[in-house]
């Protein structure tokens, strides 16, 4: 029976949370690797019918955590699209060092 790993196992998806509720990405790491470790163990000891409760919270929270940092991720690369959108210059200085609009400016080549 691997009650005794699923239970380590939900001790540390609940850390897990609470790592990425405070933004705390070396635990979450650190946590990652651990859990990987438990399945292992889990699958070796083998599951029994008397697990399968066990095993669908530990799902059930996995998932849970799975979809914070599915959040967080989508929050960042918005962010990034905003700062990145935001930092490009409109403006563009020619040779004389008059202001020209970037408006319709192309590529010429790819080979410079």
């Amino acid at each position: 029976m691997a009650k005794k790993t699923l239970l380590e196992l939900k001790k540390a998806l609940e850390e897990e949370r609470e790592a990425l509720l405070k933004g705390a990405i070396e635990s979450v790491l650190r946590t990652a690797s651990y859990k990987a470790r438990l399945v292992e163990k889990a699958k070796e000891e083998g599951l029994s019918e008397d697990d399968r409760e066990l095993l669908e919270e530990v799902l059930k929270l996995n998932e849970r955590n799975k979809a914070l940092i599915e959040a967080g991720l989508s929050f960042i690369e918005e962010a990034f699209r905003v700062l990145s959108k935001s930092m490009k210059p409109e403006t563009f200085y020619s040779h004389a060092g008059e202001g020209v609009s970037s408006a319709g400016a192309q590529i010429i080549s790819r080979e410079a």
